[in-house]
């Protein structure tokens, strides 16, 4: 309580209880107490005050002393009140004071018998929006579109991406669509909720007739089942999607966990895309229309775990072809698009942890880490790769005197020194920690005008990643690595072992955009920093020397350490204008990729039993050893500059009651990439006394002085080329193509595109000695391209489509696909290399059934047939006949795909309409089944009678399957929608796949089936703006399992023993019990020998559990 002012002995003390009393239950607050002045009198009593810079409070105090009135006030609503007053005033009156005191302020006054009380403002009730995008029956996007709400007047125009945002405060409303030369739409019933966020699509139906005063009327609910259905419906190729609103139904953090939701889509470890069980080399992924660069050099992929959900406005896997589509596929195009000028605004953050069976806690090997790891830089301990060292090949060798060698000792113990110490290497044990991420996002959007569409507005992430993992490999028998074990009953005769990953993640994205009505500027900026450290540990017998009791009884041990920093940068800017009769799309976009692999290392360790220990030693490598060696250390460079352009006009028009739409555009792509490639060798000269057995690895360094050349190790740097490769390419295309919509059930969509590419290598340097000589052939027809397209579209029925379409696609090779770099792959056992790519041509051809029962929901089923004109395979050739041999990829000479595809997604609430909440459970599947074929070809060289060498194909009479096929592939999955708890539980299955393809089944390796069941726990709190999510993973821990027909499940046919180029099935059958599909076999008793398939490589990742919060502000 409050006593101001003077107050008068005269009055008793029981009266000043009892006022004291009577404004308690007034206020429950402190009391102003002064002369019985009525507060209707505040405008006519005259006072004088003086205020500087006094608070609220204050004022208030002053009032009441000066002018004698009660007023009632609570202390922690006026501290809240940071305003100062200054005042100075001989005539003013009370109520003039009292409104200057409270002006800009959160508090009120009101009149209460004799009484002034000070009361907070009341909160105003937050507005909540009704957003959407309007399309008309093709799905196109509809500008300059009229909303307006009945109830109020309030009118908006949907801008030229064909959305549009009405803030009203909650009550329900009626809206109003229209638009000229299209049926008016009254939608009843649309409830709008204080805070949130009620979407309607709203699909427009063209006025055929003129009728300009119908108008039809459906209620919200009808209404925005409609616009679902038009975006499902509408499209004119054949494709499948998931929208953002659909993502955020899901648990899903990053693209490669959304992907796999997608019908016919499957992703190998969230980086390889796999599209109707075709092969990642024949999918295409863009970002925001532009191309993703591979982050490995030598295959094709992009880590969609780079790319957060929320930040996703939608993914389309388009799976036909229309002539406006400028790069082609044969599998799917994979069309990632970001948001750029957000609804509202927005503040969210998140972080999560995630545990892995066989990683976490574990003992985790690798060479030495620098102290930036966990933030995804190098603190210089790898930088071992100085610029312009020399190159001893052919100008030093230890053996020799420096009067002999042009390159002298003393230089070589430089070059030792600037080089580096040997510290780094070797394996040692680091403890395995949980996977952590942690993601910043903000939004913000503008108004630029009250009357007009003028919006401005941007998007912006920041995150981090850290994931630590733990591969153990059980078996491991490809490449060089034993076949099979030396007796068929040794358990102990195997080659095991781990990949341990470290990768740190550093991801920004921002983009932004301005529209109006009719005019749309977006731009995108996205930058990605990760470091991939992967180390592989192998144990085991090599093919040439298996175990043997007396000289090989135990194992070696193989080490591959990789460091790889790879830099992703993406900007561009994109515009879509239109200007009557118009459209006008248009984009500029470049994009940069840089890989480092730094300090790379690659040993090889013996073992020594020495009493009852077996040591294991690392071994240097050798002067004689014109190749890498046992013991290297490397630098790989790779960089990618991707420059690419569109522009495309529409222009719409009727002819008598049809629509019509007429396209045309360019496009460029220009690409650039360098790769630089260093190698040192750490060496031990053949009368070298340093007993590198007896010391650790790491204190090799301190014998590379070379001071005393028989006594010291160095770097064996050997150059026979360059080291380089730099190769561009320009792939540019014009295009024209109609949309009709010839009945209200009938759309047909055609036209070609004209395609240019041309690949020139500048320098193509080969990496190994042997390769010195090898040519790569790279042959294109012709450089232009004629690619025809059509799509029909005929729905019988309001809720029924039958597609039909064809397309012919070339496939383009990548830059280096045709280069001459060979490198071992520790998970292959093999050298990976090229024969040289040139551009494949695809023929497809589709057909299918769509019938939508309900919003969401689809039932589906589809036909394609595929005709590939020199496909690209990954082979494993054996040219040295070695029973090893490696790894390439080369053309075929065709190959056929034909399959059919179903899917299905519906929804539980037509079982009983009673409970309501099966409305909110939706069973989905998807089933893939698929056959192909091929024929090969095998490249043949000849020496001509006048010495020329002459290269031919010999074709393989015999198909067989095509690389990277799966022939069954099938989803199912069951879903929870509430609005606090979500759950989701699905299964996936992956049948037969070709891993590595061969001329003879002793040299094509199979991926066997896989199963993977996963499930996700959603909640949400404090209304919607906390989320916790709980992701399990791999439940079932199922491995990834490898094998190849070995030589003893078949045998040679009766009477083929002295025919000549035979091919396989001419000459051979498989033996009883055995087919091309795994059977692990037996023991032979007599000659203790595995009789079986080979069981080339089983991996096991673990399970993985994750939790992850998420609250927006």
């Amino acid at each position: 309580m409050h006593n101001v002012g003077k107050l008068r002995p005269t009055i008793p003390f029981i009266m000043k209880l009892s006022l004291i009393f009577a404004v308690f239950q007034l206020s429950f607050i402190g009391v102003l107490v002064a002369s019985n002045v009525r507060g209707q009198n505040l405008d006519k009593l005259k006072i004088e005050i003086k205020l500087n810079n006094a608070s609220v409070e204050e004022g208030l105090i002053a009032l009441s002393r000066k002018s004698g009135i009660r007023i009632s006030y609570a202390d922690e609503m006026l501290q809240k009140e940071s305003k100062k007053i200054t005042l100075n005033n001989n005539d003013i009156t009370a109520g003039a004071v009292l409104r200057s005191i409270l002006e800009k302020t959160n508090l009120n006054y009101r009149l209460f018998k004799n009484y002034i009380i000070i009361d907070a403002k009341p909160v105003p009730q937050q507005p909540g929006r009704i957003t959407g995008k309007i399309t008309d029956n093709r799905g196109e996007l509809m500008p300059s579109t009229t909303v307006k709400i009945v109830e109020t007047g309030q009118a908006v125009q949907s801008t030229v991406d064909g959305r549009y945002s009405i803030s009203l405060k909650p009550g329900t409303y009626t809206l109003e669509v229209s638009y000229i030369s299209y049926l008016k739409q009254r939608i009843t019933d649309v409830v709008v909720k204080a805070g949130e966020i009620t979407a309607l699509d709203i699909s427009m139906k063209p006025d055929a007739r003129g009728l300009s005063e119908v108008i039809i009327t459906s209620s919200y609910k009808k209404a925005s089942a409609v616009g679902l259905y038009a975006l499902q419906k509408n499209t004119s190729n054949l494709s499948d999607g998931i929208s953002a609103e659909q993502i955020g139904a899901t648990p899903d953090k990053h693209v490669g966990e959304t992907l796999k939701r997608i019908t016919g889509v499957s992703t190998n470890e969230n980086k390889k895309v796999v599209i109707r069980g075709i092969a990642e080399r024949y999918n295409v992924s863009l970002l925001n229309g532009s191309t993703l660069p591979s982050t490995d050099v030598q295959e094709r992929d992009f880590e969609f775990n780079l790319i957060p959900t929320n930040l996703v406005e939608n993914i389309v896997v388009a799976k036909s072809i229309t002539a406006d589509m400028p790069y082609g596929f044969a599998g799917g195009l994979v069309q990632i698009t970001t948001k750029s000028v957000p609804e509202s605004n927005f503040l969210s953050v998140s972080a999560g942890t995630s545990f892995n069976s066989r990683t976490t806690g574990k003992d985790f090997l690798g060479y030495g880490r620098g102290k930036y790891d966990y933030l995804g830089f190098d603190d210089g301990g790898r930088d071992r790769f100085p610029k312009d060292l020399l190159n001893l090949a052919g100008k030093f060798s230890p053996t020799l005197g420096d009067s002999q060698n042009e390159i002298k000792a003393a230089q070589v113990g430089e070059q030792n020194k600037r080089i580096g110490s040997t510290a780094r290497l070797g394996a040692r044990v680091f403890e395995s920690m949980p996977s952590q991420n942690y993601q910043l996002s903000l939004g913000r959007t503008y108004a630029l005008s009250s009357k007009k569409e003028r919006k401005l507005g941007f998007v912006g992430s920041l995150s981090y990643r850290n994931t630590q993992t733990n591969d153990y490999i059980s078996t491991m028998r490809r490449g060089d690595w034993t076949q099979m074990p030396t007796r068929g009953d040794d358990p102990a005769d195997i080659n095991t072992g781990n990949i341990y990953g470290f990768n740190t993640t550093l991801g920004l994205l921002l983009n932004g955009g301005f529209k109006t009505e009719r005019h749309q500027i977006n731009t995108y900026n996205l930058y990605t920093r990760i470091f991939d450290n992967r180390f592989s540990r192998y144990t085991g017998w090599e093919h040439n020397n298996p175990k043997e009791e007396s000289e090989r009884k135990f194992p070696g041990i193989e080490e591959d350490d990789r460091p790889k920093f790879t830099d992703l940068l993406q900007n561009k800017v994109s515009g879509v204008h239109h200007i009557k009769p118009l459209k006008i799309e248009w984009s500029l976009a470049r994009t940069s990729l840089k890989s480092l692999e730094q300090d790379a290392i690659s040993a090889s360790l013996g073992s020594k039993e020495i009493g009852n220990r077996v040591l294991y030693i690392y071994t240097p490598s050798s002067t004689s050893d014109p190749g890498f060696g046992t013991l290297h250390r490397d630098e790989y460079i790779y960089k990618e500059q991707n420059f690419d352009g569109s522009l495309s006009a529409a222009y719409d028009f009727k002819l008598g009651s049809t629509q019509h739409i007429f396209k045309a555009g360019v496009n460029y792509l220009k690409k650039h990439a360098y790769y630089d490639w260093e190698v040192l060798p750490i060496a031990k000269g053949t009368n070298s006394t340093v007993p590198t057995e007896l010391l650790s690895i790491q204190d090799w360094g301190n014998y590379m002085s070379m001071e005393n050349v028989a006594n010291s190790l160095f770097y064996f740097k050997q150059n026979y080329g360059s080291n380089k490769f730099e190769a561009k390419s320009v792939n540019k295309g014009v295009f024209a193509m109609f949309d009709h919509k010839l009945l209200p059930n009938l759309r047909v969509v055609w036209g070609a595109r004209a395609e240019y590419f041309k690949m020139d290598t500048i320098v193509n340097s080969a990496s190994l000695l042997r390769d010195l000589k090898s040519k790569i052939f790279f042959e294109e027809k012709k450089d232009w391209y004629f690619l025809p397209s059509a799509n029909l579209t005929y729905s019988p029925l309001k809720d029924l489509n039958l597609r039909a379409s064809y397309a012919k696609a070339a496939v383009r090779p990548g830059l280096m696909e045709n280069s001459r770099f060979s490198r071992f792959n520790p998970n292959y056992g093999s050298d990976v290399r090229s024969n040289g790519v040139s551009s494949t041509l695809i023929n497809n051809y589709d057909a299918k059934i769509e019938l939508f029962p309900g919003a969401g929901e689809l039932l589906s089923v589809a036909y394609f047939y595929k005709y590939f004109d020199k496909p690209a395979e990954y082979y494993r050739i054996d040219n040295e006949n070695n029973g090893r041999g490696y790894i390439t990829i080369s053309n075929s000479d065709w190959a056929k795909v034909k399959g059919w595809e179903f899917e299905l997604r519906k929804s539980l609430g037509f079982i009983y309409q009673g409970l309501p909440f099966l409305k909110n459970i939706y069973l989905s599947g998807n089933l893939t089944l698929q056959k192909s074929e091929v024929r090969a070809r095998v490249v043949q060289y000849e020496e001509t009678a006048s010495k020329t060498d002459t290269m031919y194909y010999r074709y393989l009479k015999y198909p067989r399957a095509l690389y990277g096929q799966v022939p069954l592939l099938y989803n199912a999955g069951i879903q929870y929608v509430g609005k606090k708890l979500g759950l989701n539980l699905t299964y996936n299955h992956s049948g037969y796949k070709t891993f590595i393809t061969g001329i003879d089944p002793s040299l094509v390796e199979y991926e066997r089936p896989r199963s993977q069941m996963d499930a996700q726990i959603s909640y949400k709190f404090m209304k919607g703006k906390m989320e916790t999510k709980l992701n399990m993973s791999n439940l079932l821990d199922a491995p990834f399992r490898y094998f190849i027909n070995a030589q003893s499940t078949y045998e040679q046919k009766p009477g083929t023993e002295h025919l000549q180029d035979l091919e396989w099935n001419d000459k051979y059958k498989y033996k009883f019990g055995f087919s091309e599909k795994f059977e692990e076999g037996y023991v032979d008793p007599v000659s203790n020998r595995q009789v079986g398939d080979r069981q080339t490589s089983t991996r096991y990742t673990g399970r993985t559990f994750s939790l992850s919060f998420s609250y927006n502000f």
